[in-house]
C-alpha cells in the first residue's frame, strides 16, 4: 500500500490540536514558543533519521564495515546543510543509556526516547533543545536555549501529564522529507502557525507578525532582482525577507541567488526567526539580535556599516530611544528627541544609510511622522531636497495587530535621487476588505497600488506627483490628502425632483458602468417623465423588489453568463499549462513543476484575455487571479512535487460522494448543538422567557431549584416522619381507652401508604376517621393536619420543582451525548475517507482535482461578478431612498396625521 504523504492542510489540523492541549493553561503569546520549539525539535530529529539511513546505505554500498559505519553515522560533519547533528538524549525515537557513580559505584540509568517521556517531560525536553543547539552552535547558537517548558504561567509550570500529552501530538506529525506533498511544506505551516499566533496574541502580535499583503506591498515595490542583497532591519519572524525569496522564484530567479540579512531585538521573536528561516530551508540568512537603532550588527570587512541593494521594514511604532552610546551615529542627519515617542525616522535614516548607492527601500510608518514639526519636519526635508523620498502611499486604517491607526509606506531610492522633482502621493486608505478585528487588502488593492508606483503618473483622486516646490510650500507638510484628496464627492440632490417627483437624468447616466454592461437594464428600471427625470418603471413599485428585479435581469444574467464563459474558455485553453505542473518524463513545457512561473504565465494571459470587458477592472481580473492562487498554492505546489495524488481531494468531497449520510448525520448533529447552545446562552438573558417551553433554564436558576429541592425534601421528609409519630400516638391514645375495634392493626393506621418514595399524607386521615368513629378526641389531632397539609405542599413543590431539573438536564445530557457521537463519528468518518482515498487511482484523482481547480477559478470570478451586482443595486435602491416618495406626499401625509390628532382631541375635550 502507498503512503499517504502530509498535506498542509492536514499538518495545519495536527498543529492545531497540539496548540488545542495548551490554549486552557496560557495565551498564544505564551505557548506559541512551545510549540515553534517543539516543531523544531522533531522535524530536526527526524531529518537526523533521515540522513542515517541514507548514510548506512551509501555507506554500505562502499564496502565499509559495520564498526566504520556506526563510527561515521556519529560524526557530526557528515550532516551540513538541512541536516542537524542531534545528540542521543535529543533524538526523538530512540533511547539512551547513561554512566553515572553513586556511592562509588558505576550505574546504568536507562532514558527513554522523547516520546516516550512521561516524567520529568518539561526539564527532559529543555535538555534536548540545548543538546541540539550545543552540537550545532554555528547555526544555532541562542536559537533553542531560551525555550524553557518549566517556565511559570502565572503561579504554575505545565504538569507532566499536559507536557506528555503535548508529546504525543508531535508522535502523530511526520516530519521527514519523504511524508511531505511538496518541498517547503514545512515553512508554509511555520507560517500558517505565525499567522493563527498573530490572530490569538491580538496587541503583541505586532512585535512579530507584519500582514502578508502589505508585505507583499513592500516586496513588490523594492523589486529584488538575483544577485541583490536584501536587508531587514526590524525582522520579526521574517516574513520580509521570505517573501523576498517567493517573489525572486515567480519572477523566474534563482532562491539561492540572493543575499537576505536581518535583526530583531526581541529574543523570542529573533529565535522564531532562525528556526522560520531554517525551516524554509533558508540557511544562509544571517539573522542577527540586538537593538538597531544602538548597535547595528552587519558590517563589512573593513568593520563599516554593509551597505545593500533593497531594504524593506515594519518598525515599531512610536518608540523611544536612547542616544548614549550610539554606533555609527553619522547614519542620524537628524537626530530625532530621545522622548516623545519620535524614533520612527530614525528607522528610516538607518535605512537609507544602509542603502547603496542605487538602493531602494520601503518601509511602514505610522501617519504622524508625514506632518509633525520640529525634527520630524527636517528629516521629511532631508529626504525632499536631496530627492531620496520617491513615493508615499496611503493605507487604509487596522491592518496592524495592536494598532487600529491608518498607517503609510515610505519608499526611499536612491537611484536617481539627484534628478528626482517630484514625489509621487498615493491614497489608497480607502480601498480595503473589512474584517472583524482587522481590514484586509484584496489583491486588487494591492495591484493597483504597485501599478499607480510603476506607472508613476497621476490617477485623479487616487496618484499624484507633487513637486518638490510644492512640498517645500507647505512646510515639508505631507500629509496625503493635501496632496490626493479620495473624499467622495457630496450626494447630489436634485431640489425640483424631491418637490415633484421623479429621478433626475443625470443621476441615473451616472450609473453608465451599470447601463453599459447590462444591456437593457436601465430601460426596464426606468420610464420618461419630462426632460429632466424619469421615473421608476411599473415593475418596481416597491424598494425591496429592487434586488430580486436585478438578480433576475436577463441583461445581467446573460452578462454575467457571457463573462463566465470567457472564464470558461481560458481555462480549457490553459488546462495543459497547470496539467504540467505535474512531474513525468515527458513533460518538457517551460513551466514543468514551477508554481511560480505558472502562476506569473497565467497571470499575465488571463489579464489580456479578459482586457476587452469593462464588468471588473483589470486590477479586479488580476486580482482574482492573484486570490485563487493564493488559496491554492499549497494544491499547486503538491501537484508539482508529487503529480496527482489522491490525498488533494478534500475529505469534504470524498464523504459527498462515498458517504453523504455521514456528512448528513454529522450535519445534523452540529446543527441540533449548535440550536441546544444557543438556548442556554439565551436562557442566561435578563429577559429570557421560556415561550415555547423547552425546558431550559438560566445557570442561576438551576442552582437556585436545586438548593430549594434540598430544602423542601427536608422539610417533607421532617413532616411525613412527624405524621408518622402523630398518627401511632393518636392509635396508642385509643388503644389505651379501650375503643380499639376487633382487628385494627396499627400499621394500617399509621404508616401504611406513608413511604418516603412517594408519600400518601392524606393517608393520615385513616386514623382521624377512626378517631371520630369511636368518638375519641385527640389534642395531636391539630397537629396530624397540620403535618399532612404542608409536608403535602413540600412534597408537591419539590415534585414539580424534580420534574423542571429533569427536563433541563435531559437538554444537557443531549448536549453531552450529541458531542460524544459527534467525536465518534469523526474518528469513523476520518477511518473511511482512508480507506476511500486508497481505492482512487492516480488518474481517478485528477479528474476530480481538475474540475476542483476550475469549479474553485470559477468560484472566484462568480463571487467579484455578485459583488458588481450587490453595487448596483444598491445604487437603484439609493435613488429609490431619495425620490421615491415626494417631499409634497409627505407634507400631505403630515398634515393628515395633524388633521386625525386635532380630531382625536376634540373628542377628549381638548379644543
Amino acid at each position: 500500500m502507498v503512503k499517504t504523504k502530509l498535506t498542509l492542510s492536514r499538518l495545519e489540523n495536527l498543529l492545531l490540536t497540539a496548540c488545542d492541549d495548551l490554549r486552557g493553561s496560557m495565551d498564544a503569546s505564551e505557548y506559541k514558543e512551545y510549540i515553534f520549539g517543539m516543531l523544531f525539535l522533531k522535524r530536526a530529529s527526524d531529518l537526523f533519521d533521515q540522513r542515517r539511513t541514507e548514510l548506512k546505505i551509501e555507506l554500505a554500498a562502499k564496502g565499509m564495515g559495520a564498526e566504520d559505519i556506526a563510527i561515521a553515522l556519529n560524526d557530526s560533519d557528515n550532516y551540513s546543510g538541512k541536516y542537524f547533528f542531534v545528540p542521543k538524549r535529543s533524538r526523538w525515537n530512540e533511547g539512551w543509556e547513561e554512566q553515572v557513580i553513586k556511592d562509588g559505584k558505576t550505574e546504568i540509568i536507562h532514558h527513554p526516547a522523547l516520546k516516550h517521556v512521561k516524567e520529568n517531560v518539561g526539564t527532559t525536553l529543555n535538555k534536548a533543545l540545548e543538546a541540539i543547539e550545543d552540537a550545532n552552535v554555528e547555526a544555532l547558537q541562542d536559537v533553542l536555549k531560551g525555550i524553557n517548558f518549566n517556565r511559570k504561567i502565572g503561579q504554575r509550570t505545565l504538569d507532566d501529564d499536559t507536557l506528555a500529552d503535548f508529546v504525543q501530538n508531535f508522535e502523530k506529525i511526520p516530519l521527514k522529507d519523504e511524508d511531505f506533498e511538496f518541498p517547503d511544506l514545512l515553512g508554509a505551516a511555520y507560517e500558517w502557525l505565525i499567522k493563527f499566533f498573530a490572530d490569538s496574541a491580538g496587541k503583541k502580535a505586532g512585535e512579530f507578525y507584519t500582514p502578508a499583503e502589505v508585505v507583499r506591498i513592500c516586496v513588490e515595490i523594492c523589486d529584488p532582482r538575483e544577485g541583490m542583497s536584501v536587508y531587514d532591519p526590524t525582522a520579526g519572524s521574517g516574513g520580509m525577507l521570505i517573501q523576498t525569496r517567493d517573489y525572486l522564484r515567480e519572477c523566474g530567479g534563482s532562491a539561492n541567488e540572493i543575499s537576505l540579512s536581518g535583526q530583531e531585538k526581541i529574543g523570542t521573536t529573533w529565535s522564531i526567526c532562525k528556526m522560520n528561516m531554517l525551516l524554509h530551508g533558508i540557511s544562509h540568512a544571517d539573522i542577527r539580535q540586538q537593538d538597531t537603532i544602538r548597535e547595528p550588527q552587519h558590517k563589512d570587512e573593513n568593520n563599516e556599516l554593509k551597505r545593500f541593494d533593497r531594504v524593506l521594514a515594519n518598525p515599531p511604532f512610536s518608540q523611544n530611544y536612547i542616544k548614549r552610546d550610539l554606533i555609527f551615529p553619522g547614519r542620524f542627519p537628524v537626530m530625532m528627541p530621545e522622548k516623545g515617542k519620535k524614533a520612527d525616522l530614525m528607522f528610516v535614516q538607518h535605512m537609507l544609510a544602509v542603502l547603496k548607492h542605487d538602493g531602494r527601500m520601503a518601509t511602514v510608518m505610522p501617519h504622524g511622522v508625514l506632518f509633525r514639526g520640529g525634527e520630524e519636519r527636517e528629516a521629511r526635508k532631508h529626504f525632499i531636497e536631496r530627492g531620496y523620498l520617491e513615493a508615499i502611499i496611503g493605507l487604509p486604517g487596522n491592518l496592524f495587530y495592536g494598532t487600529g491607526i491608518p498607517a503609510c509606506l515610505l519608499v526611499l531610492n536612491k537611484q536617481g535621487a539627484a534628478q528626482r522633482k517630484h514625489v509621487l502621493f498615493i491614497n489608497a486608505d480607502r480601498e480595503y476588505r473589512e474584517g472583524k478585528a482587522q481590514n484586509h487588502l484584496r489583491p486588487e488593492d494591492i495591484d493597483k497600488i504597485v501599478h499607480a508606483y510603476r506607472r508613476g503618473e497621476d490617477i485623479p483622486a487616487y496618484a499624484r506627483k507633487v513637486p518638490k516646490d510644492e512640498i517645500a510650500a507647505e512646510d515639508y507638510n505631507c500629509n496625503i490628502r493635501r496632496y490626493v484628496d479620495n473624499a467622495p464627492p457630496p450626494e447630489s440632490h436634485d431640489v425640483r425632483a424631491h418637490l415633484h417627483g421623479g429621478v433626475p437624468i443625470v443621476e441615473v447616466d451616472a450609473l453608465e458602468h451599470f447601463w453599459r454592461n447590462y444591456t437593457g437594464l436601465r430601460e426596464d428600471c426606468f420610464v420618461p417623465r419630462d426632460a429632466t427625470c424619469l421615473d421608476f418603471s411599473t415593475a418596481i413599485t416597491d424598494k425591496r423588489k429592487i434586488a430580486g428585479f436585478v438578480a433576475g435581469h436577463p441583461g445581467v444574467t446573460n452578462r454575467h453568463q457571457a463573462f463566465m464563459e470567457q472564464v470558461a474558455t481560458w481555462w480549457n485553453d490553459n488546462l495543459p499549462n497547470v496539467e504540467a505542473l505535474a512531474p513525468a518524463a515527458s513533460n518538457q513545457h517551460e513551466n514543468a513543476g514551477n508554481v511560480y512561473l505558472m502562476r506569473r504565465s497565467l497571470l499575465k494571459h488571463i489579464a489580456e484575455v479578459l482586457s476587452g470587458q469593462d464588468l471588473l477592472t483589470p486590477f479586479q481580473v488580476r486580482g482574482a487571479f492573484a486570490n485563487y492562487v493564493n488559496l491554492l498554492k499549497a494544491d499547486f505546489k503538491s501537484i508539482a512535487a508529487s503529480g496527482w495524488g489522491p490525498e488533494l481531494i478534500p475529505d469534504e468531497d470524498i464523504l459527498q460522494s462515498q458517504f453523504p449520510e455521514v456528512l448528513e448525520e454529522m450535519a445534523q448533529a452540529q446543527n441540533r448543538i449548535a440550536e441546544l447552545q444557543a438556548l442556554f446562552a439565551a436562557a442566561d438573558d435578563e429577559d429570557f422567557e421560556d415561550t415555547e417551553e423547552t425546558g431550559v433554564m438560566p445557570g442561576s436558576e438551576v442552582k437556585a431549584k436545586k438548593d430549594e429541592l434540598k430544602i423542601l425534601n427536608v422539610e417533607w421528609k421532617a413532616h411525613l416522619k412527624e405524621l408518622k409519630s402523630l398518627a401511632g400516638n393518636i392509635f396508642t391514645e385509643i388503644k389505651t381507652a379501650g375503643l380499639l375495634p376487633n382487628g385494627a392493626k396499627k400499621g394500617y393506621y399509621c404508616t401504611e401508604g406513608m413511604t418516603q418514595k412517594e408519600p400518601q399524607f392524606k393517608n393520615g386521615e385513616r386514623i382521624l376517621e377512626l378517631a371520630g368513629q369511636v368518638l375519641h378526641s385527640s389534642d395531636y389531632a391539630d397537629a396530624l393536619s397540620r403535618a399532612m397539609e404542608q409536608g403535602a405542599m413540600a412534597w408537591e413543590r419539590a415534585r414539580r420543582i424534580e420534574q423542571s431539573l429533569v427536563r433541563h438536564k435531559v437538554l444537557e445530557d443531549e448536549v453531552k451525548s450529541l458531542k460524544a457521537n459527534l467525536k465518534s463519528n469523526e474518528t469513523k468518518r476520518d477511518d473511511l475517507v482512508e480507506k476511500a482515498r486508497q481505492k482512487i487511482s492516480n488518474d481517478e484523482a485528477r479528474i476530480v482535482i481538475v474540475e476542483r481547480l476550475r469549479q474553485v477559478l470559477m468560484n472566484t470570478y462568480e463571487a467579484y461578478l455578485r459583488a458588481d451586482q450587490r453595487a448596483c443595486i444598491k445604487t437603484v435602491e439609493n435613488l429609490w431612498s431619495k425620490y421615491a416618495v415626494t417631499a409634497k406626499t409627505i407634507e400631505a401625509e403630515r398634515d393628515a396625521a395633524s388633521s386625525q390628532l386635532k380630531a382625536f382631541l376634540v373628542e377628549l375635550g381638548y379644543e
